[in-house]
């Protein structure tokens, strides 16, 4: 049916106003989504932006399937620590959350520690549930075949490039802000 609406939509040469609580077809079927959050505008963009680049929170969250890892810790000197652990940080200190998307992590020498919970397998996709200090971490990784077991201790890392910062008290991105995975 989203083929279908987009083609008409095209074939018209008619601007189309959609209003759904489904963001699949919001970003499946729109060239640019504004996303409401209690009566107000949360962001404006096209969707590509919305997932890549959320302006809060709230948009991290909703945007994505399956749903957007979230790490809260205190950035400090250099550092973001959470628990134990301690990341490298770039950017003021304070209460942050960082963002990071299942598609973005992968399984390394090296990063932070965990152990598998949980598989999903999804057909072309596995998602992997990992149990960290951090809390648990869903990793996106392509293929039909599990490459790690459950209780299989791993080690996850991303790049600092992926990291969404945001500042936890107001929810909002600090685009200057990264994260990398522990050593």
């Amino acid at each position: 049916m989203r083929t279908e609406i987009k083609s008409l939509q095209k074939k018209l040469g008619v601007t189309t106003v959609l209003v759904t609580h489904d963001q699949i077809e919001a970003t499946t079927m729109a060239d640019r989504i504004i996303c409401l959050r209690a009566g107000r505008i949360e962001q404006i963009g096209p969707p590509d932006d919305l997932y890549r680049r959320p302006q809060s929170l709230f948009i991290a969250g909703f945007i994505g399937s399956p749903p957007i890892n979230m790490i809260s810790g205190e950035a400090r000197d250099g550092v973001m620590c959470v628990g134990s652990v301690v990341f490298p940080f770039e950017g003021a200190p304070g209460a942050v959350t960082v963002g990071l998307r299942p598609e973005h992590l992968r399984f390394t020498g090296s990063g932070l520690s965990g152990r598998i919970a949980q598989l999903e397998p999804m057909g072309r996709e596995i998602l992997y549930v990992v149990d960290t200090v951090a809390g648990y971490l869903r990793v996106l990784e392509h293929g039909s075949i599990a490459a790690h077991a459950v209780g299989e201790p791993v080690r996850i890392g991303f790049s600092p490039d992926d990291s969404l910062v945001f500042d936890t008290a107001c929810q909002t991105l600090v685009a200057a802000a990264r994260v990398g995975p522990p050593a």
